[in-house]
């Protein structure tokens, strides 16, 4: 093995590390998006909120942290930037 070889293991294994991190940290903030979502559907059906909107508050929620700066038409699922 040569050190240019070592190197790139070494490299690599970094990688791989930072990697997993990545997604632990993303999936982590995902899993807290879904709770408060959740919290803003609980609550506003605490205070009288109809089911429907409580459901749009929570999904307008949940879009604007997944795609920040995105914009939701009505009846459209997709985001435009």
């Amino acid at each position: 093995m040569t050190n240019a070889d070592g190197f790139d293991e070494l490299i690599s294994g970094i990688e791989t590390e930072m990697s997993q991190a990545l997604i632990e940290k993303r999936g982590a903030a995902v899993v807290l998006l879904a709770r408060i979502a959740g919290v803003v559907y609980t609550e506003a059906i605490a205070a009288g909120v109809p089911h429907i909107l409580a459901q749009e508050m929570a999904t307008d929620y949940w879009a604007k942290e997944i795609h920040p700066g995105g914009v939701i038409s009505e009846g459209d699922a997709d985001v435009e930037d």
